[in-house]
This record gives C-alpha cells, structure tokens and sequence, in this order.
C-alpha cells in the first residue's frame, strides 16, 4: 500500500456553525496553523483564498514555524455578497469576470506558495427551483469560466470539487458523471477534480468507482476525506466511521489506481475539538490502510476480478479483521 501524505482544511479549523447554533470559536489564521500541526500525521494546510493570505509573508512564516507546508489553495467563489445567483454561470458577464479573477488571483498565489494546485467547490452555481435559471445558458458559461480561469497559467492545477446540495437544493456541478463531462468540455490538462468522499456518497455513488473513473484519464488531482450517512447531507464525520467497508475498497483503487496525491481531511468537528476529530480521522485512515496490508492487497484484488464470489471476499474479510 502506498504511504500517502495527510493535509487538513483550515477553514474547518475556524468558526463552525450552522443555522442552530456555533460550534466551534473563530480563530485566527496563527491559531488555525498551530492547531493543525498538533494533528496526528498532518503535513500540510489547504489554505482558502482570499481570507488566508491578506499577509502572504506571515502565511509562509507560520507554515515554517509550524514544520507544515500549504497543500492547495481554496479559492473561494460562493458569497452572496458577489454571488448570489451564480459565480461562474452567472447571466451577468461582470460578476463571471469576477469569479474568474478570484481563481487567477489564486493560481498566482498558489505559485507564490510553492504548491502547483488550487481546488474550488462551486457551490453559487446551482438553482432551488423549476424555471429559475435556463440551464444551456447556465452550462455555457460555466464551462466558459472554468476554461478562461485555468488558462490563466499551465503551471497550476485546478481541481474542480462536486457536490449535490448545499446551499441550493441542486448544485450544477453535482456529481462524478457530471464533473467528467465539464473536464471533456474544457480539455484543458491542468483542470482536473478534488474529489470530497463525503459528497460522493451525499451523491449516491461508490467512491472507488469514482475514483476509478476519474484516474483513467489523469483527472484526480486531489482528495477530501471524511464519511457520510449517504441521506444526501454534508456531514463531514470522520473516515470509515460510517462507510468502512466502502472505505478500504476506496483506499485499496486508490493504490491500484496509483494516486500520489494528498489525501486532505475535511472533517466537521462540531462536538469534539478540532485537533482531536482531525487526529482521529487521520488515525482511522492509517489503521485501514495497515488492516490492508495485513489482509494482502494482491490477493483481494485477485478475488476482486473473480465472478461470483462476493461470499468468499466477506468471509475472507471477517477473518482477518477478528484474526
């Protein structure tokens, strides 16, 4: 099994909370950094761009500080102060400039930083109802944005993040099948996605198969990991604590496949201290990974490509883990 390297959101280092009620105090960028590097594992910071780098000088002195580096820069194009009706499918073409502008701004930060991705979720791109927007115009100027933003420079990845709902009830970039018919559209070399676990399973999928689907044609740039209860929400619990077995399915394409990319924890810790939900997810990953290689990944992929014999695979699986 290959020896992935760990890296974790600071945005969910941060003020936590939804329309009930705070979970979590804001922090400050210095806090956040520090925070993460007391996580189990953790080597690297996904950074959100704007609010992260107002000092892009600190920002660097606080990774050194911290023994940490910046793993991929957020760029951030949801606030409805801009984006209220769409960022990159917006009607209006001034505020589809603007979107554009932010994701130059950070490819041009990403190199400032030494890293060679930026990951963005277009969440203001979606719709809550029937008639509200015209969807040929909608995808036209989506798949417009994305091309005039990654065109900026060759020299950085962008990776594009789907996810089904949240805040509208439909997100145009909204699944796997989606987000590959978006990267055929562009064809560009450096656009390619961040796959989020958890909204794959929000999204009804198997995430290995995603996976697999997205590494045929060298587009998984990136990941974020977390579980899900699969209901369609957004929860963000730790790894494997609901999915497990889907999870060491997952992580055994993952090293089939060859990805050598970061695997960025993305981990809601409404109940538990950032530090802690983020160590143990981690902790959670590394143990499903030895249990992998305990169990042999040959042979389970030798059993894998065998018909009919998903009784045998379960029995095999259930002795190792009481073994």
């Amino acid at each position: 099994m290959r020896n992935w390297k760990f890296s974790v959101n600071a945005a969910f280092l941060g003020k936590r909370h939804d329309r009930f009620t705070q979970y979590q105090p804001d922090r400050s960028l210095e806090d956040k950094i520090r925070l993460a590097a007391q996580i189990d594992g953790v080597e690297g910071v996904e950074l959100k761009y704007p609010k992260d780098f107002n000092d892009i000088k600190l920002t660097k002195f606080l990774l050194d500080e911290n023994g940490l580096v910046c793993s991929a820069v957020n760029v951030d194009i949801k606030d409805a102060v801009h984006f209220r009706f769409g960022a990159l499918s917006n009607t209006d073409p001034d505020t589809r400039r603007k979107a554009v502008s932010l994701l130059h701004e950070g490819l041009d930060t990403a190199v400032e930083m030494g890293v060679d991705l930026v990951s963005t979720c277009p969440l203001a791109d979606g719709y809550d109802y029937p008639f509200q927007i015209d969807y040929s115009d909608a995808w036209e100027y989506f798949i417009e944005s994305v091309k005039a933003a990654a065109s900026h420079r060759q020299d950085v990845r962008l990776a594009l993040e789907f996810q089904p709902h949240e805040p509208h009830a439909r997100i145009m970039l909204s699944n796997v099948g989606i987000l590959l018919h978006v990267l055929d559209e562009v064809a560009l070399d450096n656009v390619g996605a961040n796959l989020d676990i958890g909204h794959s399973f929000a999204a009804l999928e198997t995430p290995a198969e995603s996976v697999a689907l997205l590494a045929h044609g060298g587009r998984l740039f990136y990941m974020h990991t977390n579980d899900n209860t699969g209901d369609g929400g957004d929860w963000d619990m730790i790894s494997g604590s609901v999915h497990f077995w889907h999870w060491l399915e997952l992580l055994l394409t993952l090293d089939r496949v060859g990805y050598e990319g970061w695997l960025g924890a993305d981990i809601n810790p409404k109940h538990i201290r950032p530090e802690q939900a983020f160590s143990a997810n981690n902790r959670m990953i590394r143990n499903m990974i030895g249990l992998l290689t305990q169990i042999g990944p040959a042979k389970l992929s030798a059993m894998v490509k065998e018909n009919g014999n998903s009784g045998e695979i379960y029995e095999y699986l259930s002795k190792q883990l009481v073994s």
